[in-house]
């Protein structure tokens, strides 16, 4: 079969991206009509049917998920390679997608801040928070950040955070009105906010003193999967959470939240940005990953 034109595969990428052909064509710069007469021309040069299309919704049929996947990545695998002949003499630009969970979604903006933005005032940063692991290729993002041991095995991974930990805290009104526990036993007592996984599976609080390790499936009046409701929940002294110790330096640092357990810590797998291997890295999330792992 004789390749699509890339005009077709093109507006297949952008339809399949945002599930609307009128944002699509807006991305494109082109006419509704004209995007829907090249996505009706790819299917039947395919002989496929690749959306399913109401009034209300556009969807990829099973056949136009497995069709986005691989042109997806053969289309910015191009854009890349397009983009990197340019390198030499063009400052970094575009569109550069990042997918992170909601605990590290601060500390990512703190490296790409207003300095990042200053020296490459030509990238545009799209950031998508989502707690749920994701395939970052067949979702159209340029690069993920999650703990090393979830990211696959296909991907490049380069470190980012080291002795990335969940530390247990409580405030200070909390302490003051229902006591420090000493031991992680003593959290049995105690009204513990807890995390659920994706699975609905609430989180067990683990804890190392030495060569003594403890496990405790911890009780408590509140269970999220949302970080940021678990911060809210013990700055409102509601009771003690285990948060990632990143998400709450400022808290930290102006004693609004007090540390537990001191001698009870356990490290948990470095942070890492990962993404594709791809020898026509774009110069933009180049310089995205550059700043990430400094």
């Amino acid at each position: 079969m004789e390749l699509p034109p890339i005009q077709e595969l093109h507006a297949f990428q952008q339809v399949a991206k945002h599930l609307s052909f009128s944002k699509a064509a807006e991305a494109l710069s082109i006419s509704p009509s004209t995007l829907s007469h090249l996505i009706r021309s790819l299917e039947e040069r395919l002989q496929t049917r690749l959306f399913n299309r109401t009034t209300r919704s556009v969807s990829l049929t099973e056949s136009g998920q497995r069709f986005f996947t691989q042109v997806n990545q053969v289309l910015n695998h191009l854009k890349g390679a397009i983009n990197n002949l340019s390198a030499e003499k063009d400052q970094p630009q575009g569109l550069v997608r990042l997918s992170v969970n909601e605990v590290v979604a601060g500390f990512v903006l703190d490296k790409l801040n207003a300095d990042f933005a200053a020296q490459y005032p030509d990238i545009e940063l799209d950031i998508s928070v989502d707690n749920h692991l994701i395939d970052i290729v067949s979702e159209g993002f340029d690069a993920g950040i999650r703990l090393k041991n979830t990211i696959p095995q296909d991907m490049i991974a380069v470190s980012m955070m080291t002795n990335f930990r969940f530390v247990t805290v409580a405030s200070k009104h909390y302490v003051q009105t229902y006591g420090e526990p000493k031991t992680p036993q003593d959290l049995l007592r105690h009204n513990c906010l807890g995390y659920k996984f994706q699975s609905g599976r609430r989180y067990e609080w683990e804890y190392k003193n030495g060569n003594d390790i403890q496990t405790l499936r911890t009780r408590g009046s509140i269970t999220t999967n949302s970080p940021a409701i678990l911060l809210k929940a013990v700055n409102d002294n509601l009771g003690i959470a285990m948060i990632a110790e990143p998400l709450i330096r400022h808290e930290l640092e102006s004693q609004q939240l007090v540390r537990l357990l001191e001698p009870w810590t356990i490290d948990w797998p470095d942070l890492y940005v990962y993404f594709p291997k791809n020898r026509n890295m774009p110069t933009a999330l180049r310089a995205v990953i550059d700043a990430l792992k400094a």
